[in-house]
């Protein structure tokens, strides 16, 4: 679990249902909660879990090794779960995941984005700025609605959007996002692995 003070309500549309399918009439506890063999349960109705660390926790955590232990089955998903990485899309397909994987056009239209992946952030690591750009402007899109959003990584640890930092636009409303603000206690040093995964617009 990456973190336990979202301090946001569920957002009511979006589901992360999973069915314990445990041998032995096992019951399986995940983020502490109990869920008893055989039945459903939503995760993001667990107070304080957000879809970062469903989004974590399925791919290095307590989630992914109950989906190998073959203790739990996804029901229904409709969270974020966008990748950038082709062997985390297939291990999420893999556990019956088929929504929020990629971004996919209506009708005859196509989308122009790009994907950008483990891109440093620019910006003075001296334990005390808190301020850093990209080296382009991206799309910001709402986490929790299967839009996009800039994914920031600190030492491998996904950060959580409105709670360890903000994105904003440096040019002023329209000017095109280019900035991350860390707004908690993070300061990154200049030992620190600072990366972002985010989208841009195609010409």
């Amino acid at each position: 679990m990456t973190n336990k003070r979202t301090i946001f309500p569920k957002a009511p549309s979006t589901k992360f249902v999973v069915r314990n399918i445990a041998p032995n009439n096992k019951t399986v506890r995940v983020f502490n909660t109990p869920i008893r063999n055989r039945d459903t349960y939503d995760i993001l109705s667990v107070p304080e879990i957000s879809e970062a660390d469903i989004r974590h926790s399925l791919l290095k955590g307590e989630l992914r090794i109950k989906f190998l232990c073959q203790e739990l089955f996804v029901v229904e998903s409709d969270i974020d779960l966008l990748q950038f990485n082709d062997e985390n899309k297939t291990w999420l397909e893999s556990i019956g995941i088929t929504k929020g994987l990629e971004v996919t056009g209506t009708g005859t239209s196509v989308l122009n984005f790009a994907f950008k992946q483990d891109i440093m952030l620019i910006g003075t690591k001296d334990g005390s700025n808190r301020i850093f750009t990209t080296p382009e402007n991206f799309i910001q899109g709402a986490l929790g609605n299967n839009e996009f959003a800039i994914q920031v990584n600190l030492n491998s640890r996904i950060l959580i959007d409105d709670l360890h930092y903000i994105a904003t636009e440096s040019g002023g409303a329209g000017a095109g996002f280019d900035t991350v603000t860390f707004i908690s206690n993070i300061k990154p040093k200049i030992k620190d692995e600072l990366l972002v995964n985010y989208v841009v617009e195609v010409p």
